[in-house]
């Protein structure tokens, strides 16, 4: 068997061939880099390589694609394919991070400062917008434990129920300072009850109260304060029937507030938004225990935040009666 001549030395036998890439008997034998170096500079026009390919003809179709720099710039041309989707890729997660830092963000502005103990702030204006008491300061000292609904938000509210405001008995189930409840008799409403169960605040609702009743005297008495804890208040008002007034007790007819059974109710509930996460369920329950109980012809009115599924309270919510207000959300509906 004939033995096949080293590498060496066939490329020692390349000496005598013509310096020509045309000849492609020596791409066999030779490395790409070494046949660019060897041709580099010595082709019939004086050229580089690459203007000799040229001129012998498609450099990218024939010798040219042969070579180191054709492999290197097929290579890069990979390269920046790869860098490209890693840089889409990358494109895409930031902007995932980002929505997701921003529903942070828009989550923790939204927590109500009402949920969670604070220091007071300075005296914060709070007026009645419309109606009897239209332009009448109230009291409130900025305490966080307290949310006072914005004011373009409680007369957007207003304005959506118009005039199913009058004759009706309104109950504030979260009252703080008592606006919402002194805004619906301020429109018209018969009669209203407030429930709160910190005490500071229940004595600003009851100055407010004060300030109402100089104004128009014979107000304090439409009014009807209960301090005490709203769950427990439901509880109550769930377990009695109201029927059997006779088998009440004392302790039990204070323990719940006198609700008329003879007019519709305007009810609102609007606790801290915390509520509608931490304690959903216990909100539920209160709302259902007074539509069970409501007359007919009742409106309630629901306010949260983004987090609360409004399908929860399984009511007929018109599309003009959902309304966002950010970050508050507002549902109202009739029963």
């Amino acid at each position: 068997m004939k033995n096949k001549p080293s590498r060496k030395s066939r490329r020692e036998n390349f000496d005598d061939f013509d310096n020509s890439p045309d000849d492609l008997t020596i791409t066999p034998y030779m490395s790409s880099a070494e046949f660019c170096k060897k041709f580099a500079a010595t082709g019939k026009d004086g050229k580089g390589s690459k203007d000799v390919f040229d001129s012998s003809g498609d450099a990218d179709s024939d010798l040219w694609n042969k070579g180191s720099d054709g492999f290197r710039r097929r290579r890069q041309e990979s390269l920046e394919t790869v860098k490209s989707r890693r840089r889409k890729q990358a494109r895409e997660e930031a902007k995932e991070q980002a929505k997701q830092e921003e529903k942070r963000e828009r989550s923790k502005r939204n927590k109500n400062v009402g949920s969670e103990p604070g220091p007071r702030g300075g005296a914060v204006g709070l007026r009645i917008i419309g109606g009897l008491f239209r332009g009448t300061k109230l009291e409130y000292a900025g305490d966080r434990r307290v949310r006072p609904m914005k004011e373009r938000v409680r007369e957007a509210i207003f304005n959506l129920l118009g005039e199913t405001v009058k004759g009706k008995h309104a109950i504030d189930l979260f009252a703080g300072t008592g606006a919402l409840a002194f805004e619906a008799l301020s429109r018209g409403a018969v009669s209203a009850t407030a429930i709160e169960i910190h005490f500071p605040t229940a004595r600003t609702a009851r100055n407010n109260i004060k300030i109402l009743d100089e104004k128009a005297p014979g107000t304090a008495e439409k009014i009807e304060l209960v301090t005490t804890d709203v769950y427990f208040w439901g509880r109550k008002l769930a377990a009695f029937d109201p029927e059997a007034e006779a088998n009440k007790s004392p302790l039990e007819k204070s323990s719940q507030a006198n609700l008329p059974r003879d007019i519709p109710w305007l009810v609102f509930c609007s606790p801290p938004y915390d509520f509608f996460v931490d304690r959903e369920g216990e909100t539920l329950e209160l709302l259902q225990t007074l539509r069970d109980r409501a007359p007919k012809g009742s409106v309630f009115v629901v306010e949260a935040d983004d987090r609360f599924d409004f399908d929860l309270l399984e009511a007929d919510i018109p599309p003009k009666k959902r309304r966002s207000y950010p970050p508050a959300e507002v549902g109202v509906f009739t029963i």
